[in-house]
Parts: structure tokens; C-alpha cells; sequence
């Protein structure tokens, strides 16, 4: 009789127990938290372009690159003569304006020069060569002739180039307005481009900018061997002509259906 009592209680408790357990809104149970299967996920659309852009200007600055050379019988000759002529040329600089922190050195060499002799088993003429060569800086253009002119006339003996280019401050500004101008032609681009695929472009992701372009212009060049001739300080035999910046950009667009779109 006691096994059957306990029986009917072991029964009855697990009974009990399965009611608890029954159905998500008993108490003491945790209801789970449902997967929204509905939410959207963003537009993965993106619209890679490459613009590129270009500004000019008239230069506002001059490089002159001139040198000064010497020949002697030994180097301390050549090299005596030489000094005399690179400081008599940039004393004559300074006079006209153009102070030493505008005259700048490129090269300084001393060698010995052996000379093929005329006459068929001769001695080699034995002669040293002293050369300095520097760069000069011209803040106006228009100066240019005149600092040819006192440079060769006080020392030079070869100018070698003159280049027509820009101050830094300029510069940057012409890169500004390239970059300007090439994200425009980059947004041109991916528009046309949105148009075609039925999209919007909705922002941009990415920008690279690529390396600007050296500056080009026009101007002499070429080695050229100097004279006391006068050089004409007007630029009718220098001309400079318009100085060019170009840049690139690479952009990544965001976009998104055309909200007038139809099905």
C-alpha cells in the first residue's frame, strides 16, 4: 500500500512539473527574441572614377643656369683664375639685385685636360680646367636679359639654360584649381555613368589624389655659349608662353536607385 501512495505522488509531481514547462507565457520561463527576417540591408552600389584637371598661368619666376670657366697650367692657376671671374660675376649680380641667397651652386670641378697636339708625335698639351656652374633665380621674367647680360659680361662664359616656371605660392594655387577641376570632370564622369545604370550617385566613398604633373612651359634651353652681344631685355627672343599644371583624381561614389525610377 506504501508503494502505490508513492507512486501516485511521483505521478502526480511530474505532472506538475510538465504544466510549468508547458508553453512561453508561463511564469518563470524566458520567451525567445524572434529573427526580423524584414530588415533591409544598405546599398552596396559604388561608381569608381578618374578625373583629371589642369590650370595655367603666366610664370612669375626665371631659372638661369650660367658658368663660369677657367683654364691654366696647373690647378692653382685655373683655380685662382676662376675665383676672380665667379666673384667679379656675383658682385655684379648683387649690384643689379640679385643677392647671393639667389645665386646658387650646381657644380664645381677641376680636371686635367690633355689636348690631341696638331703635330703626329707630339707631346699631349697639358692644361687644367676650373668650372663652376650655378643657378640663378630671377623673381620677374622680364629681368632675365639683364641678368644674362651682367653675368656674362663680368665672368661667364657659358650660359646653359633658362627656364620659365613658377614661385611656390603660385604653384600651389594652380594645383588647387587643378584638383578643382578634376574632381568635376570625376563627378561629370560617375553622373553619366549613374544616368546609364539608372542609379543617383548619393555620396562619395573614396578619394585618391594622384601626383600632379610637373609644371610645363616654354622657354630656352640647350647650352649656348655666351657673348658680350646685349640680350634683349623684352622677352621677343625669350619667350615664355603660359605655364600648365595637371592632376589626377580617383573617387569612389556611393549610389542608389533614381527615386523617380519606374518599374
Amino acid at each position: 500500500m506504501r508503494r502505490q501512495t508513492l507512486a501516485a505522488l511521483g505521478v502526480a509531481l511530474l505532472l506538475v512539473l510538465a504544466g510549468c514547462s508547458a508553453g512561453p507565457g508561463s511564469p518563470g520561463t524566458a520567451a525567445s527574441t524572434p529573427v526580423d527576417s524584414q530588415s533591409a540591408t544598405p546599398s552596396d552600389s559604388t561608381i569608381r572614377v578618374a578625373g583629371s584637371g589642369s590650370a595655367d598661368a603666366e610664370p612669375n619666376q626665371a631659372v638661369v643656369r650660367v658658368a663660369v670657366v677657367a683654364v691654366g697650367p696647373d690647378a692653382a692657376t685655373a683655380r685662382q683664375r676662376l675665383a676672380e671671374n665667379t666673384s667679379r660675376m656675383r658682385d655684379a649680380l648683387d649690384r643689379i639685385g640679385v643677392g647671393d641667397g639667389r645665386v646658387t651652386t650646381e657644380r664645381y670641378d677641376i680636371y686635367q685636360d690633355r689636348r690631341r697636339p696638331r703635330e703626329e708625335g707630339a707631346e699631349p698639351r697639358v692644361q687644367y680646367r676650373a668650372a663652376h656652374d650655378f643657378e640663378i633665380t630671377v623673381t620677374d621674367p622680364d629681368d632675365v636679359g639683364e641678368v644674362i647680360d651682367t653675368a656674362v659680361r663680368n665672368g661667364a662664359t657659358e650660359i646653359n639654360d633658362v627656364s620659365f616656371t613658377l614661385s611656390t605660392e603660385r604653384r600651389r594655387t594652380l594645383e588647387r584649381r587643378a584638383r578643382s577641376a578634376a574632381m568635376a570632370d570625376a563627378r561629370s564622369k560617375a553622373s553619366a555613368l549613374a544616368t546609364d545604370a539608372n542609379l543617383t550617385v548619393t555620396g562619395v566613398r573614396v578619394i585618391r589624389t594622384g601626383r600632379s604633373g610637373a609644371p610645363r612651359y616654354a622657354g630656352g634651353d640647350g647650352a649656348a655659349t655666351a657673348t658680350a652681344a646685349p640680350t634683349p631685355a623684352a622677352p621677343s627672343d625669350l619667350e615664355s608662353g603660359p605655364v600648365t599644371v595637371t592632376t589626377t583624381v580617383q573617387v569612389v561614389y556611393e549610389a542608389g536607385p533614381r527615386t523617380n525610377a519606374t518599374a
